[in-house]
């Protein structure tokens, strides 16, 4: 009987827990977070601890899809502000809801209940951290410039800003405003809107007012400026050679232009080395880009926030976290990003302190970061916990803009070449009739699946999305004389990996066709090769669901390729 009874009174504190965790959510402004709210920034500033300002410039992201006990504690303490959430942290949309559910209530169980800046990174398109089935996901950047249709880039806007307000998350590191310049860029690629710098400005705008509207602050990236590089400066650092003149008049532009309608609530800024700006330091370390050059010249008095200090390019001029640290704040950044190792985390944690208490870091510089982020909180997150009350309403407005931004994507998909005569619907209804045998060079099931629906007749074979460089070339190699048994091929082309099947296609003087689904800058090369080329500008529904069906069932195309890279278009 006593065995029972302690089973039965630990399932009732495990549900008890579970809904006060719940009610402190829903009623976070008005209960846990009020005097935050009603407080100046300057008050809350002057009650709290070293600690406590220095867990408020740090944002950190963790593995699995739970916090463990160390950041339960940072979070409780007020030693970590922040949390960024990343796609190895989703399971479900329950799961999310949960999870930042609790993030919200241990942060308001700290001594003076600040809210956290829970962040995330939804671009749409390639860049979707929030995803789990059934989720509906926005198009990218490049699919909205194609379109050229501001309403198709507001519907999608709100249809990320609904998707965050829904699972918790207010902080969104997007949009990306880069101009993409280089045809070389693989990491910026469809992130971007395009190649015109005041479409770009244009396109942000909007995608900031959507957020805005709910409470969610958004963070433009990648200062100066990412489009340009032919390099991933996740991977490592290297430096740019672009005049001051050019950055200004091309890549800085939607900045200078948002800078002044005071539409920026946060700058993310890159791990790129600009030499004619500071040839010493990348643009994170360099108190040229961010004080001299973001702060004085153009007049920026929001967060400036880091891109991931664990990231090559940043450990290439660090000599550790605790040095990456130092030269990010004294380079004038607010907001400083550890995205993956707790060990690292801890650290830094454990050592921060002392570096204001021994003279290295100055203590006045961290109190006027610290109010920043105070004031941004109170600026946009009062309205994000108001809106979140509203919850019916929301759902309903989400799965409108889905529904809305479904029918848009058809809007950008692109025909970028085309060597058939008639439509292209018709010339594989014409190959049926002449029986003519087909196969699907195939990178994923879903490719598989949504082109088999179209030519039930076609064999198949997997090459996969992104395999080992060498099996790659060696499989492609070996398969070359196979591919003689096929009159017509279709390529689903997603990465660099599917050159090697493409230049197979032309040595055997097959006919073959590029279905891209990402990047397609980089199948561009076989444009006078290929029965035609169509692209989705990335690997999701409804982007990928709308190139099917213009490339089999419509054969109408009217998006307009957004990138051009033979003139700098001028201010």
């Amino acid at each position: 009987m006593r065995k029972k009874t302690t089973v039965f009174l630990t399932l009732l504190l495990l549900f008890s827990s579970f809904f006060l965790i719940f009610e402190k959510t829903k009623a976070a402004q008005t209960l846990q977070f009020k005097p935050f709210f009603t407080e100046t920034a300057d008050e809350v500033l002057a009650q709290m601890s070293l600690d406590e300002k220095i867990g408020q410039i740090l944002i950190f992201g963790f593995w699995g899809d739970s916090l463990d006990e160390n950041f339960q504690t940072w979070l409780t303490t007020g030693e970590l502000g922040n949390i960024k959430i990343f796609l190895r942290n989703v399971e479900t949309g329950e799961q999310l809801q949960g999870l930042t559910n609790l993030v919200i209530a241990l942060a308001a169980e700290s001594e003076y209940g600040i809210p956290p800046f829970i962040a995330t990174d939804m671009e749409g398109g390639t860049v979707n951290h929030i995803r789990f089935e059934g989720i509906p996901l926005a198009p990218s950047a490049g699919l909205i410039g194609a379109s050229g249709n501001f309403e198709n880039a507001r519907n999608t806007a709100r249809l990320i800003a609904l998707t965050l307000l829904e699972f918790g998350i207010n902080m969104n590191f997007a949009p990306v405003v880069d101009i993409l310049t280089n045809p070389e860029n693989r990491v910026i690629s469809t992130r971007s809107y395009g190649s015109d710098p005041q479409r770009v400005y244009e396109f942000s705008k909007i995608f900031i007012q959507e957020h805005e509207k709910l409470g969610i602050i958004t963070v433009l990236k990648h200062f100066p400026g990412h489009g340009m590089t032919s390099f991933d400066s996740h991977l490592f650092s290297d430096s740019v050679d672009i005049s001051r003149e050019d950055l200004f008049n091309v890549h800085i532009l939607p900045y200078r232009k948002l800078i002044r309608e005071g539409k920026t609530g946060g700058i993310m800024v890159s791990h790129i080395i600009y030499n004619d700006i500071d040839p010493e330091y990348p643009a994170a370390f360099s108190t040229v880009v961010i004080n001299n050059l973001l702060r004085e010249e153009l007049k920026y008095d929001g967060l400036v926030i880091t891109d991931d200090l664990e990231m090559e390019g940043s450990q290439g001029y660090a000599k550790d976290i605790v040095d990456a640290f130092i030269l990010a704040f004294r380079a004038g950044n607010d907001l400083l990003l550890v995205a993956h190792t707790e060990k690292l985390q801890k650290k830094l944690l454990d050592t921060a302190a002392g570096l204001f208490k021994n003279g290295t870091l100055s203590e006045d510089a961290l109190d006027q970061k610290v109010l920043r982020v105070l004031k941004a909180k109170k600026k946009y997150l009062s309205r994000f916990y108001t809106n979140m009350s509203f919850e019916k309403e929301h759902e309903t407005a989400l799965k409108q803009s889905a529904e809305i931004v479904e029918k848009a994507s058809n809007e950008g998909i692109v025909l970028l070449t085309s060597n058939i005569e008639g439509s292209i619907p018709d010339y594989f209804k014409l190959t049926t009739e002449k029986n003519q045998k087909g196969l699907i060079l195939s990178p994923n099931s879903d490719f598989t699946d949504n082109v088999k629906k179209h030519l039930p007749d076609w064999e198949v074979l997997d090459i996969g999305s992104f395999p080992e460089r060498e099996l790659n070339k060696k499989r492609a190699k070996e398969a070359q004389h196979l591919l003689k048994k096929y009159d017509i091929i279709i390529l689903g082309f997603t990465s660099i990996r599917q050159i090697e099947w493409a230049e197979a296609c032309i040595q055997e003087n097959i006919p073959f066709a590029i279905l891209s689904i990402n990047n397609p800058l980089t199948p561009m090369r076989f444009a006078d090769y290929t029965l035609f080329l169509a692209t989705s500008f990335g690997p999701h529904s409804p982007a990928t669901d709308a190139l099917y069906k213009n490339v089999f069932e419509t054969g109408v195309f009217t998006g307009i390729f957004p990138y051009h890279f033979d003139e700098i278009i001028n201010d």
